[in-house]
């Protein structure tokens, strides 16, 4: 072998070991670090309830009349209403304070079963409800027993509630965002590792719940003691579920 083949494959053998170097001190090194990392998410979830002391009334009365005529059951029904807004209106609810909430007609087939043969004719119902609305609690009570007494003879219930709402949701909110954080990081003191950052955060749902008081009516109000109202409070709740990454 020539002095000049020996030398390109010496010049050749070096240039292999070179790239050989190379790969070795670039690429397992790197691939031994993304080995070591650690790294990954938490989820938990975070739930609040705020509650607060309701600050307004919505009450929903009406009157029900009924007939074999439909004018003569709109009429009547018609006059009452009139008396129950009037004694309504006299103790200081305004027109704003009042609105009708739904006004139905309806019949159905009554059965005369004294005759023979028996005999079948039509009753019907006209149905005038309304809303009340008010911010002094303390008259929900005296507010049902006039509306009674001016002739309303239904009480389909009373709603407390608040009128600043939104502000408490955004409080709930913010409450259960805070506990997920602490079940975060005590899920990772157990785990031995350390919070970085939050990856999402997703409201799951929320609950708002006025306070209902369902009420029996009562045909002798007029007569009887005033209608006890004690009014609970309202409650907010908000649910999240938070993703942090750990490392």
């Amino acid at each position: 072998m020539s002095r000049t083949n020996k030398g390109l494959l010496i010049i050749g053998c070096v240039i292999f070991l070179l790239v050989g170097v190379i790969s070795l001190t670039g690429f397992y090194p790197t691939t031994a670090a993304q080995t070591t990392e650690r790294s990954g998410i938490i989820t938990v979830s975070g739930d609040a309830l705020v509650t607060a002391a309701p600050d307004i009334a919505y009450i929903t009365l009406g009157v029900e009349t009924r007939d074999q005529s439909a004018e003569n059951a709109s009429d009547q029904n018609a006059e009452i209403m009139t008396n129950v807004i009037k004694a309504l209106k006299d103790f200081g609810i305004t027109d704003q304070e009042i609105t009708t909430s739904g006004y139905y007609i309806y019949s159905y087939q009554e059965a005369d079963r004294t005759s023979d043969p028996i005999k079948y004719y039509t009753v019907y119902t006209v149905r005038n409800q309304v809303n009340i609305q008010t911010t002094k609690l303390e008259d929900v009570g005296t507010i049902i027993d006039l509306a009674v007494k001016a002739g309303a003879n239904q009480v389909q219930g009373i709603t407390f509630d608040t009128v600043n709402k939104a502000e408490l949701q955004l409080k709930a909110l913010q409450n259960a965002v805070r506990q997920a954080r602490q079940k975060a990081e005590a899920a990772a003191v157990g785990a031995g590792v350390t919070i970085k950052e939050v990856v999402s955060i997703t409201e799951q749902s929320d609950a708002y719940a006025p306070y209902t008081e369902a009420l029996a009516f009562r045909a002798s109000a007029a007569d009887a003691a005033k209608t006890p109202i004690t009014p609970g409070d309202v409650e907010i709740r908000a649910r999240v579920v938070v993703e942090y990454k750990f490392q």
